[in-house]
Order: C-alpha cells, then structure tokens, then sequence
C-alpha cells in the first residue's frame, strides 16, 4: 500500500497519463464521417457563407462525384490568400480566426479532410503547457500541472473536440492562456504578464465571441478578490474592446443574421429544470460521456436502459465528487485560487440558464458551447488531488484511477461511432447512404439535393455523404424536380445500381411515374426516403 501511494505522489504516472491520452487524438481521427459543421468550416475557408452554394453548370447532367467533392479542395482551386481572406471577413460569423489561421494551415499541410482536423490536435497539444503553468501557479507544485494535463487529456470532452475540425479547441486554448495570464497579472502585477493578457484576450474574442463573458468573468475575480488592480484592468479592458470592436460593430449591424442563426435552439416551451439539467450535465461530460441520452429532457424519462442506469450511477458519484472538491478548495486552498475557479463557473451557469429561459432554449443542452467550463472543472479536481496525492492518501489515487478509466472508457466509446452527435442516431442516414454507394461497384446518384424539403440542407447533407464515400467511381445526376426521360440520360448496363437519394417531393413523384414498378422504396433505413432503381440490361 505504501509502494501505491508513493507512485501516485510522483509525476511520472501523470505524465504516463498525458501520453495515454495525446496519442488517442491520433486514434480512429479520420473513421468519423466529416459532417455538416466540419463541411461549413471548409467552406468558411474559402470565403463561402456557411452552407454549400452549388451552380446550375451540371444540372440535369450526369457527372463524375469528383465534380462535387472537389469544391472542398482549396489547394486545387489555387485561391489567392489575400482575396480569400478579405471574403472571409465580409462573411457574418462568430468565429473569424479559426478559417484565417486554417488558410495558412492547409497551404502548409494540405487540405485533405484529416489535414483540418490535426489542426485541432495540434492546437489541444498547444494547450497543455499553458494548463501545466496554470495549475502549477495557482497550487504551488509541477505535480498539479501533471494532475491538470493527464486530466485534460484524457477528457472525452475534450478528445470530442480535438478530433473535429471545428474552433472549440482552439478557443479552449485560447481561454487556458488568457486564464494563466490574468492569474499571473494578478499575481504578479508585471507589465509582460498584462501584455500577454490583452494579445490572447483579443485573439480569444476573434475565436468566439462568447470571450467577452470570460473577460467578464475576469473582472469580476479582479473587482473583488484583487480590488487594488481595478484601474489597472478597465485599462486593459478598454484595449481589448477598442481591437475587438471592428467586428463587434460588424455583429451588431448584422445582429439579425446572428439571432437567426440561434433560433433553432428554441422551443415552444421549456420546463425552468431543462436548462438547469444541461448545464450540469455538461459539467459531468468532461469526465464521462458515452451513452446516447439527455440531449432533450423527454429522454431523461423514457427508454430507460440499464447502460444509461449505470452511467447514471457513475455521474452522479462524479457530481458528488465535483462539489467535494468545491468544498474542499475553499476549506484548504489559497483565497485567490478558490476564487478564481469559482468565478469561472458560477457566472456561466448563471448566464446560460438565464438566457434559456428567458428565450425558451435549450443552448444548455449543447455542450460543446461552452467548453469553457471544462477548464475551471479540472482545476478544480486538480487542486484536491494534488494536495491529497501529496498526503499520500490512497482512496484519493483510487478516485484518480476511477477519473481516468471512466474517461478512457468514453473516449474508446465515442470512437466506435461514425458520426459525431451522441445525442441521436440521426446522422445514420448519411452514414448508410456513404456506406452503400462504397459498397456498389459504380453506382449512380439521382437526385435534386433537397433534405427534408430543405434545398439548403439538401446541399449539404448530399455533400456529407458523397465526401465520406471510399472510391470515385460514383455518378451524379443532379436533376431538376420537373425533368423529363430520365432514362435517356442513363446508359444502359453501365451502372451497377441506381439510386435515388435526397429527392425532393416534386421529384419523387415525378421519378416513380417515369420507373414505375422499377423504382423501388429501401426498407428499414435511418432518415429521409431512399429508392433503388432496377436497371435494365
């Protein structure tokens, strides 16, 4: 027993840890699908709104898929880099930095879809000697910056967004800098430290503008735990906002654009506990996160599984555990460390939950929006295990293995799917449809890009399907819903199997009066209609 607890007081089974989970970034990074919001990052790249704008050049023309899936290689379209990036900030987003630094990166690196999403990976592992630093700082040993970094590390939250070519992770970066130099400005009250501060601070606001409540969340730690650096920080403040306000304005003139944007996180209405669940639920998601349930609040009562039993047993152990460690950081900590990591956490629950009930929302539910408090939850964990590591008290390590082993298990968990979202299999249909054209010796494609009834979701969910396809050996007819003889345009014996996918209403019906018995529905599939068509010898 006194081998056990000397091995977890030492750094070297923290820094064993670190490895274990820098090296499952690289693990199974390019078996997803590259979905919707990864397509609109690639798109954003170029310049492009966020959605897939496609000419009629091919219309009622059968194409190779090449023809479609080469609008996503930038490097073939030889985009100049200044007009590319001068459309990007003509384009409303929230996120700019993300595709002006991916502009760069795939020049250098390439531009194949895992290429985009190593940037992610090396932006995570950016992060950790700022996180080391941080802890270090704010508890006094190298042993707490291991403790931060092997957690951070193996965080299925965490792995999520590190593996995906989205700004979550860079933003977290971001935050972990800003925190480490405010903490040290604090501390030290040196002018480099202040520097830094507002260098990271602006380039965080160009990577969310979601920032600004961190930078909040900054002030109020400094107006009441470190009231003698009041001026000195509105000062600060006041810097930021002047190098921010350029696309603070842009937002505010297209405020309009933004709240359409948001506004599928409404609902007619929402129970005042939904919110609530979400935010605390995302909490425990950074140390555990494997099962497909509590996106909506009708889950949490219905199809009931012993899986989810048991992950709900583990969840609430780790909720328990957080506010353990809560307690115990005010009871043992230094006043500027407890504080510190209060003032990061308890004035985002407090706004999100706000804001989805004043909006009737369910933003809380989409974890991934606020990342940010994964940080301020490790350290929080990390302040207890480092002092009781250090005791060499033993259920402590245990609770430590317990951390890491729930994690790893989520994180091998999310690995085994194809697609991101864990909150519902309705990404399947993508998947399948890829799936089946791959499996088709050279199949053909019809269809007018519409999903739903949506011509705008259409284009892209078509594209999902088509980029995730193994072989190239694939035709597209991209038709408009009123076209006639359909099977003029189809060479006879030439295609192993024809399918229709994502076809409008107008261009369903219009198809099974042309087939007739020869267009057949597919059974049992995931998602929007789907037909095979019998080809004729």
């Amino acid at each position: 027993m006194k081998i056990i607890r000397k091995l977890f007081s030492k750094s070297w089974i923290y820094i064993a840890i670190t490895l274990i989970g820098i090296s499952l970034k690289f693990y199974q990074i390019d078996y997803k699908m590259f979905w919707y919001d990864e397509l609109a990052t690639v798109f954003h790249v170029a310049g492009a709104d966020d959605v897939l704008h496609v000419s009629d050049a091919h219309l009622d023309e059968i194409v190779n898929i090449s023809e479609y899936t080469a609008l996503l290689k930038h490097s073939a379209n030889d985009y100049p880099l200044i007009p590319q990036l001068k459309k990007q900030l003509q384009n409303m987003n929230l996120n700019p930095l993300h595709y002006v630094l991916l502009s760069f990166w795939y020049r250098l690196v390439g531009d194949e879809f895992i290429h985009y999403r190593l940037f992610s990976v090396l932006v995570f592992l950016l992060t950790l000697p700022f996180l080391f630093l941080l802890a270090k700082e704010m508890f006094g040993s190298k042993r707490a910056g291991w403790i931060a970094v092997s957690l951070y590390s193996v965080s299925p939250f965490i792995h999520y967004f590190a593996q995906e070519a989205r700004y979550y992770i860079l933003w977290a970066f971001l935050l972990v800098a800003i925190h480490y130099f405010i903490f040290m400005a604090a501390k030290y009250n040196k002018t480099k430290w202040w520097i830094w501060y507002v260098v990271f601070s602006i380039l965080s606001l160009y990577a969310s503008a979601l920032s600004g409540f961190m930078i909040f969340q900054h002030l109020v730690f400094i107006w009441f735990v470190k009231k003698e650096l009041r001026v000195k920080f509105l000062i600060v403040s006041f810097i930021i906002f002047v190098f921010y306000s350029p696309w603070l304005i842009y937002l505010v003139n297209n405020r309009n654009e933004v709240f359409a944007a948001l506004a599928w996180h409404r609902f007619e209405v929402v129970p005042w506990w939904a919110p609530l669940l979400g935010l605390v639920l995302g909490y425990i998601r950074t140390f555990s996160f494997y099962q497909n349930y509590t996106l909506f609040w009708d889950d949490v009562f219905g199809n009931i599984t012993n899986a989810m039993k048991i992950e709900t047993g583990i969840n609430i152990l780790i909720l328990s555990f957080l506010i353990y460690s809560a307690v115990y950081l005010f009871r043992k900590s230094n006043r500027e460390s407890a504080w510190f990591v209060l003032l990061l956490i308890l004035p985002a629950l407090i706004f999100f939950y706000s804001l989805d009930i004043a909006r009737n929302a369910i933003t809380t539910h989409w974890w991934r929006y606020y990342i940010f408090n994964a940080i301020p939850l490790i350290l929080l964990v990390t302040g207890m295990l480092a002092d009781k590591t250090a005791e060499l008290k033993l259920r402590f390590s245990a609770i430590y293995v317990g951390l890491v082993i729930v994690a790893l298990f989520s994180v091998f968990t999310i690995s085994k799917y194809e697609y991101w979202y864990l909150g519902g299999n309705w990404q399947q249909e993508f998947v399948d449809n890829a799936r089946q054209l791959s499996d088709s010796e050279y199949p053909l494609v019809i269809t007018d890009f519409v999903w739903a009834n949506s011509p705008v979701e259409g284009r892209m969910h078509i594209m999902e399907v088509l980029v995730d396809c193994t072989h190239d050996n694939i035709d597209i007819l991209r038709v408009s819903p009123e076209i006639r003889d359909v099977d003029k345009l189809i060479e006879p014996g030439k295609y192993s199997d024809v399918f229709v996918y994502f076809a409008s209403e107008s261009l369903e019906n219009n198809l099974k009066t042309q087939f007739g018995e020869r267009m057949v529905y597919q059974e049992g599939r995931v998602g929007t209609p789907s037909w095979r068509i019998k080809t004729e010898e």
